[in-house]
């Protein structure tokens, strides 16, 4: 796999160059739905366990400065734009229920506005273009990340390790850093990204979820320590030669017109079936009590989300039989 630092221009001009009035309108209405809908998730989201945890994790561990602070979303109190990151990602990726795109397999969102909101708050930005600028950009460079590490990588990562490229690459834009700084604020990204195994949280599911936390968290740091002078590796995922023609059709193709978003707060691949049990009941109006069993035929992934008794939120989200019960 060949790499080539100079692959990364169209990545790093489309980061720094675009402007609100060349995005398409209809990108930028599905943009400000996305918004919406991520915040609607946080709302949620914030009144879980997995939520007040992260949160007391990030004040008494990655507490604000003079130089460094930004406001933890739905909470208000102040953490390192780092910390932040930290639990904003986590708080909307407490609820599972925020949007997703098929060819990365996960969710760019999650950790893409927080990450977003964080470095506004730590650059003292606070206007509404800005904000729907830098998540389309931040979404379209996660996706295309998303799609080349699942192309690159044969082991099955969370989101986390795709969308520190895009928190990193918001963080060089509202910096303002110039080329070079911003390819090594995607490089750490890439490097210190969560590559966190996905299977795992669905054979034994628990707080860890999708990574977006840590990945929003990752790239905020990046994009913090490439700004004071530290270095990094090119990317692998923008600057692979096999891999370029994702970032040629920058500003052309807009990936977050492809999104799709959940019915249920369930993981994606219990939904199809919860979609056919809605169906057989408009079909034939039975009643719970005349189901005796239901058998489930689905792919080996979605099995392995057989937890028929979960006993917290986060177990009810990764099961297949409790929410078709």
């Amino acid at each position: 796999m060949k790499v080539n630092l100079m692959t990364d221009t169209p990545l790093i001009d489309f980061t720094h160059d675009t402007q609100l009035s060349q995005i398409p309108h209809d990108v930028q209405a599905m943009g400000r739905i996305c918004l919406l809908d991520l915040l609607g998730v946080a709302i949620a989201g914030r009144q879980t366990k997995t939520a007040q945890i992260i949160i007391d994790h990030a004040l008494a561990t990655m507490p604000a400065s003079a130089e460094c602070k930004a406001r933890i979303l739905f909470d208000g109190r102040l953490a390192s734009p780092q910390g932040a990151a930290l639990a904003g990602g986590m708080i909307i990726d407490a609820m599972d229920a925020h949007d997703g795109h098929r060819m990365t397999k996960g969710h760019a969102g999650c950790g893409v506005l927080p990450a977003l909101l964080a470095q506004m708050d730590d650059v003292g930005c606070h206007d509404d273009d800005r904000l729907l600028e830098s998540l389309i950009i931040g979404y379209e460079i996660a996706i295309r990340a998303g799609i080349a590490l699942h192309q690159s990588v044969a082991d099955y990562h969370t989101s986390g390790a795709w969308v520190a490229l895009a928190a990193a690459a918001i963080g060089a834009r509202l910096h303002k850093m110039d080329h070079i700084t911003t390819q090594h604020a995607i490089g750490i990204a890439e490097y210190h990204g969560p590559r966190s195994q996905m299977m795992r949280v669905i054979d034994h599911s628990t707080m860890l979820k999708d990574g977006s936390g840590w990945g929003a968290m990752a790239g905020v740091s990046a994009a913090d320590l490439a700004r004071r002078g530290f270095t990094g590796a090119p990317a692998i995922t923008t600057t692979a030669d096999d891999l370029a023609y994702l970032w040629q059709d920058l500003g052309q193709r807009w990936y977050i017109l492809e999104l799709y978003f959940k019915l249920w707060p369930v993981c994606r691949w219990a939904q199809p079936a919860m979609q056919a049990i809605i169906d057989l009941h408009k079909a034939h109006q039975f009643a719970p009590n005349d189901v005796k069993t239901i058998t489930i035929k689905t792919f080996h992934a979605a099995i392995r989300l057989a937890e028929p008794h979960p006993q917290d939120d986060t177990e009810a989200q990764y099961s297949i039989c409790w929410p078709v019960a």
